[in-house]
């Protein structure tokens, strides 16, 4: 599994886009699901504790790869706080 980093630019989904990339697929999509669910516990936890939000990416074309985005909004929270001093 590689974590490769991109920029979503949809217009309802503007961020980071987190991929963990498998090179191998997932022989089964369930596979693949069961894997994003246990990710999405530890990425929500993760990133949780540090004030920002992931929203899992459910529409991503290819079928190797599960994705998360890091909403904008979310980053401009986390950052405005450390310019704040919070």
């Amino acid at each position: 599994m590689v974590l490769q980093f991109d920029i979503s630019d949809a217009p309802t989904k503007l961020g980071i886009n987190m991929q963990f990339v498998s090179k191998e697929g997932f022989p089964d999509e369930r596979d693949r699901q069961d894997l994003a669910n246990k990710l999405s516990v530890v990425l929500q936890k993760k990133f949780g504790d540090a004030g920002i939000a992931i929203d899992y990416n459910e529409r991503s074309p290819y079928k190797n790869v599960i994705s998360y985005i890091v909403p904008l909004s979310a980053i401009s929270k986390v950052m405005m706080g450390m310019l704040k001093g919070q």
